[in-house]
């Protein structure tokens, strides 16, 4: 919430700073130029023409473009779109509390007429901007554009060539509706004009002063969802970089995502949902570091090489890879000298230790074998009692 009001704000300003601009450059021209300057004191003592069609109060402001090729069903006039004010953001707390405080409005007449005109803020502001820019326009043209759906047209053609229509069953229960009784207050003003429906001063010194309000361990609560959303978008980042195509890694990503997606949606803080999560980010981020470490040994020159993309993608999953014309080749060359590096290490360590003697393969390229096969081939009366004695291995 306190990131969209640093932006409206920002938008505002930004707004009313091309607006100035503009008036500055129209002011400059018409001083620099003389003869826009008798124009304008030629038409400034002109006499007003008798055939005005609306007085300098009520010309039209606030317009953005034509809509459908319509023409208002009283004057003729085309519509035209309004400029209208944002959307008033909310967060889901904050509906949560507009929810609760229309059902304690109760459930009588006076308290459904007053519910509507709370949730009809909007509509008004968008009344107001539609009849400043269309002058003598009635409801029924701003149903046309707002709700298309509640007007229902006829195949009579009226004096504009336009189809008539009429209004919905929905829009006649009552004859004096709610719609009909705002159109009646609203006033032509354009948006510019109008009160704010979103005031993000006011709304950004809620949330300060709600986190102002919070202890140490409320605050990281309340991060933890998004530093959750920073590591998976990091994630999402450093996956689409590397080069090595894994299948594991887009499955684990889509994973993450509705995982996340699902605990940052609950009502309560649940630490052990946000445990598995981070549990899950960190093995996925393992894997990328190792995709990357493995690129940069055998690769160090950061080329493109699809064998060594697919090696790569081949060791990070576990599988055994063959590496053809063995140290002979460049990714053999690589292992040989990373291992010879080690080796190098474990000598100087060995020496200093004075353990030289002791391993006599101390002082070869690759170190002694961690592990080792063994194939026994015997003789015996498998698999079950009743068997041959057969060769097995």
């Amino acid at each position: 919430m306190l990131n969209c009001c640093i932006e409206r704000k920002l938008a505002r300003e930004n707004l009313q700073q091309l607006r100035y601009d503009t008036a500055d450059e129209r002011n400059d021209s018409s001083d620099d130029d003389e003869f826009s300057i008798a124009q304008k004191n030629r038409t400034r003592f002109k006499k007003p023409e008798k055939k005005q069609k609306f007085s300098l109060w009520n010309q039209p402001t606030g317009r953005q473009s034509k809509f459908n090729n319509l023409k208002l069903l009283k004057t003729g006039d085309p519509l035209y779109v309004p400029i209208t004010q944002e959307p008033v953001i909310k967060t889901e707390d904050q509906l949560e509390e507009d929810a609760d405080i229309l059902l304690k409005l109760g459930s009588d007449a006076e308290a459904s007429e007053l519910r509507a005109r709370i949730m009809s803020a909007s509509l008004l502001s968008d009344m107001e901007s539609f009849k400043a820019a269309n002058p003598g326009s009635v409801v029924e043209d701003f149903i046309r554009w707002y709700s298309p759906r509640d007007w229902i047209e006829e195949e009579e053609v009226d004096e504009w060539e336009q189809k008539k229509g009429h209004l919905s069953p929905r829009m006649l229960i009552e004859e004096n509706n709610i719609w009909v009784q705002m159109w009646k207050t609203a006033k032509p003003v354009p948006a510019k004009r109008q009160k704010r429906l979103f005031d993000d001063t006011r709304e950004a010194e809620k949330v300060l002063q709600f986190l102002d309000l919070r202890t140490i361990s409320q605050i990281c609560e309340l991060i933890i969802p998004i530093l959750s959303h920073a590591a998976i978008y990091r994630l999402i980042e450093e996956s689409q970089l590397v080069s090595a195509e894994l299948s594991e890694a887009k499955v684990r990503i889509n994973s993450i995502l509705k995982h996340g997606e699902r605990i940052s949606r609950d009502v309560q803080f649940q630490p052990r949902r946000f445990e598995a999560l981070i549990q899950e980010v960190t093995t996925l981020e393992l894997l990328i570091s190792q995709i990357n470490s493995l690129q940069y040994k055998l690769n160090p020159s950061g080329s493109s090489n699809n064998t060594i993309s697919d090696l790569v993608g081949n060791l990070v999953m576990g599988k055994e890879v063959e590496i053809e014309n063995t140290s002979n080749s460049n990714v053999g060359s690589r292992i040989v000298s990373m291992f010879s590096d080690v080796q190098k290490v474990v000598n100087v360590q060995g020496d200093q230790q004075g353990d030289t003697g002791r391993n006599p393969l101390i002082n070869t390229v690759f170190p002694p074998a961690n592990e080792r096969e063994f194939v026994m081939r015997v003789s015996a009366v498998k698999p079950a009692s009743y068997s041959a004695k057969c060769p097995h291995f």
